[in-house]
């Protein structure tokens, strides 16, 4: 009878693996892309991928066919074969990032199974896939999925290299490790090295293993890592003098050290973003930090605690701050708040169980909240006013069901009415009233992006547009809208020529680079801008907000014909 339980729990635990792996891939992909391109970020870096094709130039990121050097190219290679294999849209755009997280989810899984147990690889998995922050970053084109990704892959290699009792198979760790962080380093600068090698000397500094840093190991790594870097480098700072003291010193020692790139937040900044982006599980970290500390710092927690504590410090004494900096932590987090659900879930005698429904009780609140605000706007934050008040039936729907399961389980967990004994039952009533909640964030989401993003303005402006026309932006930039317009050649871009900023872009108005081969100017000031508006035998097409129709008027020449309007944008020609 023991034995047919015991065959019955592996059987079921076999089957929750695939399951959660299909629920992995349809919460990843679900409406990716369904969101239009948020600006600036998105527009910029799914732009600068599709120049890569424009220009058949794969050594130099462009944006609008000006050299863009404060980045590494290793996104828009993946963005730009996305494009090669299933064309130029927003989904081909979010795919490497989508890819990258579904990487994230089977690391954590395997390395969590293989330390701990399946049950706590399960749990570990679920909490990354179903936090708000690794959600929304596995479908933004932005750099740091992918980033994370490659931080966690370098640093798991480098705990089975550490831990291995086959000298064998060592070098095959190291080799992968050293090429994770070579890539790392690629797609976001040294940062992407950095990261997992202060986590590597701390572990090793407080383990006293000195060893593992014999010179076999480091002469093989330095190669490999040197093999992916170092040929890319050399291959832009020839074709661009200057570029790698540019990137290094001015893009992440000076962002690091002062406020240059107008970053700067409070020292408790990342403990805010933490509490908000690994929700709803930030509720569960005080006593999973509890349960961890109280442990022996063996080196399994010893390592997850570096992993999640090196980083978060790092970034906080850093001069420049963004939410996703502290995105390659999640991945340890999630493994210590998995390994106390499932301590807990699986002890009967457990006194703690209570705090499994903070999660939920959280929830029922806040989407109460915006079901009310639905009907009394005026009780919502002006931020999210409109987003909520335009939500679909289906939307608000989807809403009131999570909020009726949130109830539920948090009312189940409070009174103990949970079948403890039976995690199945636990796990898969998580899986259930989460993926509902991921259901309506995505549903926010792609509405949230519609006053947020070029597309509209540029499907406005589609109709007026001609091959001969020469499009300009007037003051203003809109990151996304060459993306969108699919343009083949500059658009013109007009500017005082003394700000410190131009395109969302510092590098750009410091060095005002040269355009691509074969084509014109790029850049023009008002004074520049007002000569070519009087005299243009070309058709000039003008994208510029409201409030900049006077200044344009000032320039002489013809009144301007107003052709297209979206929100303060208006687009208008000069005949």
């Amino acid at each position: 009878m023991q034995f047919a339980n015991s065959s019955r729990s592996v059987f079921s635990e076999r089957y929750l693996s695939w399951f959660l792996a299909a629920l992995c891939c349809w919460v990843i992909f679900q409406n990716l892309g369904a969101a239009h391109l948020f600006e600036p970020d998105e527009g910029r870096n799914a732009e600068r991928a599709r120049e890569l094709l424009v220009l058949n130039n794969w050594a130099i990121p462009h944006e609008n066919f000006l050299p863009a050097l404060d980045k590494t190219i290793f996104l828009y290679w993946l963005i730009a074969i996305a494009y090669k294999l299933f064309g130029v849209s927003e989904w081909s755009a979010r795919l490497p990032s989508a890819l990258a997280a579904l990487g994230c989810l089977l690391l954590v899984y395997k390395f969590a199974r293989d330390r701990w147990g399946n049950w706590v690889a399960l749990w570990s998995t679920l909490i990354l896939l179903t936090n708000i922050q690794f959600f929304f970053y596995s479908r933004l084109v932005i750099f740091d999925m992918t980033l994370t990704f490659l931080t966690t892959l370098a640093l798991i290699e480098y705990s089975q290299a550490l831990d291995t009792g086959d000298p064998h198979s060592r070098p095959r760790h190291i080799v992968l490790m050293s090429a994770a962080m070579g890539l790392a380093t690629l797609a976001k600068g040294p940062i992407g090295a950095l990261l997992p090698a202060m986590v590597i000397f701390f572990h090793l500094l407080l383990l006293r293993r000195w060893s593992f840093l014999a010179w076999r190991n480091l002469l093989l790594g330095g190669i490999v890592f040197s093999a992916i870097v170092a040929p890319w480098a050399g291959w832009t700072e020839t074709k661009h003098p200057g570029y790698l003291r540019y990137f290094f010193w001015e893009e992440n020692v000076l962002r690091f050290l002062t406020p240059h790139f107008q970053r700067g937040e409070p020292w408790y900044y990342f403990i805010i973003v933490l509490a908000c982006g690994f929700f709803p599980w930030s509720l569960l970290l005080p006593s999973t930090i509890k349960n961890t500390w109280t442990k022996s710092l063996a080196k399994d927690n010893l390592f997850l605690i570096l992993w999640s504590v090196v980083p978060f410090l790092f970034f906080s004494a850093s001069n420049s701050k963004l939410p996703h900096y502290i995105l390659p932590i999640f991945p340890a987090l999630s493994i210590m708040t998995g390994r106390y659900i499932n301590a807990i879930s699986a002890d009967p005698g457990a006194t703690r169980r209570w705090v499994l429904c903070l999660p939920w009780l959280a929830l029922l609140l806040i989407v109460t909240y915006l079901i009310i605000g639905v009907y009394q706007p005026a009780l919502l934050h002006h931020e999210i006013r409109e987003t909520v008040t335009q939500m679909s039936v289906l939307q608000q729907t989807a809403n009131i069901a999570l909020i009726l399961v949130s109830a539920w389980f948090a009312f189940s967990a409070l009174k103990g009415r949970w079948q403890w004994q039976e995690q199945l039952v636990v796990y898969l009533r998580h899986c259930l009233g989460l993926v509902l909640l991921l259901f309506c964030v995505a549903q926010m989401f792609a509405a949230a992006s519609q006053t947020r993003s070029a597309k509209t303005l540029a499907e406005r402006a589609s109709p007026f547009i001609r091959p001969q026309d020469q499009l300009v932006l007037y003051d203003a930039y809109l990151n996304g809208l060459p993306f969108y317009l699919r343009v083949e050649r500059p658009i013109w871009v007009i500017w005082s020529g003394r700000s410190k900023i131009i395109m969302q872009n510092i590098y750009v108005a410091q060095k005002q680079p040269t355009p691509a081969l074969g084509f014109g100017p790029v850049l023009f000031t008002f004074e520049e801008f007002a000569k070519e508006w009087k005299e243009a035998k070309q058709p000039l097409l003008v994208f510029l907000k409201q409030r900049q129709l006077s200044r344009l008027l000032r320039q002489g020449g013809d009144t301007p014909r107003e052709l297209a309007r979206v929100g303060e944008f208006v687009l208008v020609s000069h005949r």
